[in-house]
């Protein structure tokens, strides 16, 4: 239907251009030789006709693009001159559109279910490699300021050396300094459970854990397998770890630590 409308609108068109042709191209169009050839310049064979068409390659148009050209060309040429119905060929490219649309949006109401249960905040490596580990710079008391640290890299996205939040005590500039985003939760249930809160929000959190050695600070970035809120685990949380940097599953190496502590970001 389309295409039969858009070559009635190239005939159209065709014809206003041949009303316009200089007086010496339309009396060669009206000389008796109608059955000459055309001019050697201008003929074309069958044989390269039918090459040439066969390597033309119309592309799908994009039909956002598609509806709001057609939109504008509509405003531009006046299509009634050649009784031309204007309304189906758009209305076809709008329904193609609002396609499309619809399309987008039952995949965001996808990822966003999906996001219900598992979530992984994006980070840039090379910032987290800029901050350091505890290993690499031998500060082995400084799992605080590097927790923060990377928490800052995913949030504000500038990589911050850890002595800025107190090197070797961490007075938590920005995390809860004078107690303002400090969380002591009262269970380790409820500290999960706001853990999951501020990751699904796009922030990640830094807790208090227990490992190899007595205590140690970890930067929880997301959560995975989060099908019932109510009895999470550390194994349902993935975490940057300040020893050397790396991403783990929190419960594969560490125990919460038992003061329900966390720390979030004010920006």
């Amino acid at each position: 239907m389309l295409e039969r409308r858009f070559r009635r609108t190239a005939i159209a068109l065709a014809a206003v251009a041949a009303c316009s042709l200089p007086p010496t191209l339309a009396l060669a169009a009206e000389s008796d030789h109608s059955d000459a050839l055309p001019p050697a310049p201008f003929a074309i064979s069958a044989e390269s006709k039918s090459s040439v068409e066969s390597e033309i390659i119309i592309p799908e148009p994009d039909p956002v693009e598609a509806y709001e050209a057609a939109q504008s060309l509509s405003a531009a040429l006046p299509f009634s001159s050649f009784d031309i119905e204007q309304t189906s060929p758009l209305d076809a490219l709008k329904e193609r559109y609002e396609q499309r649309l619809a399309a987008e949006e039952d995949e965001a109401r996808r990822v966003a279910e999906l996001e219900k249960t598992d979530k992984l905040l994006a980070y840039d490596p090379v910032l987290i490699a800029a901050v350091g580990n505890q290993v690499s710079s031998g500060h082995t008391i400084c799992c605080p300021g590097y927790a923060c640290a990377y928490g800052d890299a995913i949030v504000q996205g500038v990589a911050v050396d850890h002595a800025a939040y107190g090197c070797g005590m961490c007075t938590w500039p920005g995390w809860g300094g004078g107690n303002s985003s400090f969380r002591s939760l009262g269970s380790n249930e409820a500290l999960l459970r706001e853990a999951y809160d501020q990751i699904a929000a796009g922030k990640p959190t830094v807790i208090h854990v227990t490992g190899t050695s007595n205590e140690h600070w970890i930067t929880l970035i997301g959560y995975r397998g989060a099908t019932n809120l109510d009895a999470l685990s550390l194994d349902n949380f993935v975490a940057l770890d300040p020893w050397d940097g790396t991403e783990i599953i929190a419960g594969a190496s560490y125990s919460l630590y038992g003061d329900f502590c966390e720390h979030i970001s004010q920006a």
